[in-house]
């Protein structure tokens, strides 16, 4: 009923054609022969048990990547944007955002920005200055800034199907990074790669 609402407002105020589904895996794909413009998809992400790899799992036809996908009814505790941000989603919109802020939203993305808070701008700027600093120092045993993500994850327990969510990469490319890891520390096991990475990271 409320995103019904939310639809029927959004195509009074701005005009725009707006359908609900349930379902990521809903949205319809253009066809091959469709020349049109980015959509804006407005994912309602406030139903109990509602994770970004659920969300991820969910777009089989790669909506994220194709069209504006923003959260909507969105938890400040989730803390999932900036992996959200790496991932294609394009803006948030928090339980407390009014109908303003939402139209809003909706001029700024369909102008391919991005809506999201400027404390997470500033979190996303910290992080470049970290990794360029980091990339200017020699990584160890000559790892990745992404080998060593990527073995982080895996010292923590990540099974490659974890990995390939976490990271947004397919479980063949986090086979391949786990097998040049394991290559690089001179290591058989992901136990032995655990330890490595608990000794020098």
């Amino acid at each position: 009923m409320q995103n019904e609402l939310l639809a029927y407002y959004l195509t009074s105020k701005v005009g725009a054609s707006c359908q609900i589904v349930a379902e990521l895996s809903s949205v319809p794909t253009f066809g091959p022969d469709c020349c049109a413009d980015k959509r804006l998809v407005l994912f309602d992400f406030s139903r109990p048990g509602e994770t970004l790899e659920s969300l991820i799992e969910s777009d089989k036809n790669n909506i994220i990547q194709s069209d504006y996908l923003v959260l909507i009814n969105l938890s400040t505790a989730l803390n999932i944007e900036i992996e959200a941000l790496h991932c294609g989603v394009r803006g948030f919109v928090y339980y407390q955002g009014g109908l303003e802020i939402l139209v809003a939203m909706i001029s700024a993305v369909l102008k391919s920005e991005l809506w999201i808070p400027r404390e997470i701008i500033s979190e996303l700027i910290l992080l470049d200055r970290v990794r360029r600093k980091t990339e200017t120092t020699t990584p160890p045993a000559g790892l990745s800034p992404r080998e060593i993500s990527i073995l982080k994850s895996l010292a923590k327990g990540f099974t490659n199907a974890m990995i390939a969510d976490t990271h947004c990469l397919s479980p063949h490319t986090v086979k391949t990074h786990v097998h040049h890891i394991f290559k690089k520390l001179h290591v058989s096991t992901r136990l032995q790669a655990a330890q490595w990475a608990s000794e020098h990271l």
